[in-house]
């Protein structure tokens, strides 16, 4: 079985860690044994100590002291290099390469500061490296405008070598790979391979759901940051509005908010909003699986490419999706596949209500119906997509031969 050294600050316990979990997992299955470079404690506030169950047995994680601060986020800074995650996972790396006789690195980022260890240890030991890009870097919209010239222009120069030396480059979307590969300077494009996030059929074997609700739920899953905040915020601007105008019986409906609580929402949506904060994961899936309808919120701004990984578990859900989505672009073409839901402009959140009042009716009068394309589906497994991350592995080390 080849070794695999994956480099990966946000590994479990710590939160937004299931890409690399499940890679870490499925790995084994196609010929590789992980070994992992992690912290052994971060600030990151979100935890869920229940993902480190899902760590294969054979897999060895060696947890680094005193890497509570997240270097590099979002940007790389010169300070990042003196302490922390950088240093050590360079003293670790090395001594792992070579004692575990290493064929492959993989690094994951956000952090960047990550793609830049893989550089580094790719120079010094020729080791093949394949980096993964789980969300832009320099071009992000989420950090659009936020830095300096002079640091943005740093971090600029650093994405390009990052991309010039790697001997794989993937990421969650052809989109930001097509940006990846015009930020290198004419690279190859077969350089470049997309690996969409997707769901983990074993994370839905144990689910309880409900048959029914009392009440016609309504259920967000996930964080609310940045410019997606603002645009969600515009939606419950608009149910607040709907709910006090009595077009929707506030005393019939229910919102569901599965992660970060949401504030100052309307004194009427206020009444019927319930707020989990942040829970484990199998709890929000359970939570989610008992909506009557499941939102998927991308603001116009974000671009018609963004696919937020909860997508995957909501399809998976097989309920009903209300998606606030850029009409042409990827996230909008899966819930269409799938079948999985309706599909309205987020340039025009207005008209969520009218189908909402719909959905509303439906449930009321139990004449819905809902028939998802189980087989598209299935194509976003989290196994299937291991399946393809290692053959760039392949393709990596074949071509240091």
């Amino acid at each position: 079985m080849k070794k695999v050294l994956i480099i990966s600050y946000f590994f479990p316990p710590i939160g937004a860690s299931q890409r690399t979990l499940k890679f870490v997992k499925y790995l084994p299955s196609f010929g590789y044994l992980p070994i992992v470079l992690a912290p052994e404690k971060s600030n990151y506030i979100r935890k869920d100590p229940t993902m480190l169950n899902e760590i294969p047995a054979n897999c060895k994680v060696i947890r680094l002291p005193n890497c509570e601060v997240i270097p590099g986020n979002p940007f790389v800074r010169e300070e990042d290099f003196k302490k922390g995650w950088y240093p050590q996972a360079i003293k670790a790396g090395l001594q792992i390469i070579e004692k575990e006789n290493i064929d492959v690195i993989y690094t994951t980022a956000p952090p960047n500061i990550s793609h830049v260890i893989g550089l580094n240890l790719k120079k010094r030991t020729n080791t093949p490296w394949v980096a993964d890009f789980r969300d832009e870097w320099t071009t992000n919209p989420f950090i659009k405008g936020r830095f300096d010239a002079e640091l943005t222009n740093y971090n600029q120069r650093l994405e390009k070598h990052v991309l010039s030396v790697a001997d794989g480059v993937i990421s969650v979307s052809d989109h930001i790979c097509d940006i990846l590969n015009n930020l290198s300077g004419g690279l190859p494009r077969n350089k470049f391979h997309t690996i969409m996030n997707g769901y983990d059929p074993m994370d839905f074997t144990n689910l309880k759901v409900r048959s029914s609700n009392k009440k016609f739920t309504i259920c967000y899953m996930g964080s609310l940051y940045g410019i997606r905040k603002s645009f969600a915020m515009k939606f419950f601007t608009l149910l607040e509005e709907a709910l006090t105008r009595k077009v929707i019986n506030p005393h019939e409906i229910e919102l569901l908010i599965v992660g970060d609580p949401v504030k100052n929402i309307g004194p009427t949506l206020t009444k019927i909003t319930k707020n989990t904060g942040y829970i484990h994961h199998g709890d929000a899936l359970n939570m989610a699986a008992s909506a009557d309808l499941l939102l998927l919120l991308i603001n116009p701004q974000e671009g018609n490419q963004t696919v937020t990984s909860k997508i995957f578990e909501l399809i998976n859900l097989k309920k009903p999706i209300l998606a606030l989505v850029p009409p042409k672009g990827v996230p909008a073409d899966i819930i269409r596949k799938t079948a999985t839901g309706t599909v309205i402009d987020s340039s025009y959140p207005e008209k969520s209500i009218d189908y909402i009042k719909k959905a509303y009716q439906e449930w009321k009068t139990k004449t819905g119906t809902f028939t998802p394309n189980v087989s598209e589906i299935q194509n976003y497994s989290r196994k299937k997509l291991t399946s393809q991350l290692a053959n760039v592995m392949n393709k990596a080390i074949s071509k240091n031969r």
